[in-house]
């Protein structure tokens, strides 16, 4: 039995391997700095230094963000949705409070909204979680409602669950041994 052939196959991967990862290294690795009279021999004919970059500014928040929550004392619920920057809020007790609130969105600030029957709503969000205080009715509740849609940018406390993987794919029913599944 001859062994040159399995042998000069591996030769040939490994030294393709080694080669992808000098390559790797070479291509990813920081260029060193010129030596001083390198530079010093430039001189004039050096380009000049490319200013430093600046953070750009944040873009506007754009999509749907929903805040779901209750009053502290648990009577009323106060559900928010901002919708590329108008933003609307439920307030509703399930015994007769029940009212729509609109505005904008401060970002950064308290952001006020206003119902056409009187209704307020004021609140800041820090950290995924909105805070405020809800007026209908001639009461006022403090409330906490929590970031809901899926774009949370809000670090998570615990590492989110693996994916369940897929289940397997359940075998063709038996068709009395001819081979052939029909229904064609």
């Amino acid at each position: 039995m001859r062994l040159s052939g399995p042998l000069l196959t591996m030769v040939a991967v490994g030294a393709v391997a080694a080669g992808a990862a000098t390559a790797n290294v070479v291509l990813t690795a920081e260029p060193e700095p010129l030596p001083a009279a390198v530079e010093q021999a430039a001189g004039s004919s050096a380009l000049p230094a490319a200013p430093a970059p600046t953070a750009a500014p944040a873009p506007a928040a754009t999509g749907e963000v929903v805040y779901k929550g209750r009053s502290t004392n648990g009577k009323v619920t106060v559900d928010i949705w901002v919708t590329d920057g108008a933003v609307k809020a439920y307030v509703c007790d399930n015994r007769g409070i029940e009212s729509w609130t609109k505005g904008t969105a401060t970002p950064g600030g308290t952001t006020r909204l206003t119902g056409e029957d009187g209704a307020e709503v004021e609140y800041t969000v820090a950290d995924g979680v909105a805070t405020g205080t809800a007026r209908a009715d001639g009461r006022s509740w403090d409330f906490t409602a929590t970031r809901t849609d899926a774009s949370d940018p809000a670090p998570a406390a615990t590492p989110a669950p693996a994916p369940a993987e897929a289940p397997a794919e359940a075998p063709a029913p038996s068709t009395g041994g001819s081979g052939y599944g029909g229904g064609y």
